[in-house]
């Protein structure tokens, strides 16, 4: 297998997690191959052994990577889980569909909602939140929380207090979604731009008071991060940016 020297960045054991996730789920390291060990992968990753530890036992505890007893470290023979993903933990394949089928029903409806409801207020929010996410357009570390935060402004504008908090409740994944995203986004057009200019046109709807309108921009969003971070996992790449 070829392993890639990590990016060095403040949360590296995630970084060498997220290389060898990416390395599981597009099938170069197929289900039951031995990994090397810790310290063969350290050195491939140029790391500390505690770092690699660290991302070792991330894999583990997302059941991705089990351990033998005497025999090593082995990618996990079944790649299925039970219960929801945990924060901070790489997705798999069918989490980033099943987080985006989520997203869909959850968030066309916020649009909709927002378009009918939004305060002048809460139009301003949004529209500031708008201008942070241009403002970090340019860095893929800065963009996926401004990104979050247009969306949980967008929730708060359906007044909808179960809403907003299903929102809150997803946000920890809804970050990685877009950090998947926009490393995609940056690879085909150079910087996120095109993702702010399809939050602008769902804040000008809700401005406008459409909510059918409104809907379809947030379906597209959407549809369009699915695609991309798909799109990543074919490839087998490594997720270290951000966008959605």
């Amino acid at each position: 297998m070829s392993l890639k020297p990590a990016v060095r960045r403040a949360n590296l054991p995630a970084t060498i997690a997220n290389r060898l996730r990416a390395q599981i789920v597009s099938g170069e390291l197929p289900p039951g191959a031995k990994l090397p060990g810790h310290r063969d992968l350290a050195a491939a990753h140029a790391v500390s052994v505690g770092s690699m530890r660290e991302a070792i036992s991330m894999l583990i505890s997302n059941g991705l990577i089990e351990t033998r007893a005497g025999r090593g470290t082995y990618v996990a023979a079944s790649l299925q889980r039970v219960g929801p993903p945990r924060p901070g933990v790489p997705l798999l394949r069918q989490e980033v569909e099943e987080l985006t089928e989520a997203r869909r029903v959850i968030e066309v409806q916020l649009a909709a909602l927002a378009a009918e409801r939004a305060t002048p207020e809460q139009v301003e929010a949004l529209r500031r939140a708008t201008e942070r996410m241009e403002a970090a357009a340019a860095n893929p570390y800065e963009y996926p929380e401004t990104d979050v935060d247009f969306h949980l402004e967008l929730a708060a504008a359906a007044g909808n207090r179960f809403l907003l908090q299903a929102m809150v409740d997803i946000r920890a994944l809804l970050r990685q979604d877009m950090e998947l995203g926009a490393e995609a986004a940056i690879r085909r057009f150079g910087d996120l731009r095109p993702s702010v200019e399809s939050h602008r046109r769902l804040l000008e709807a809700i401005a406008d008071g459409d909510p059918a309108r409104a809907a379809e921009v947030a379906d597209e969003i959407v549809s369009r991060n699915q695609k991309f971070v798909l799109g990543l996992y074919a490839l087998g790449h490594s997720t270290e940016a951000a966008g959605g």
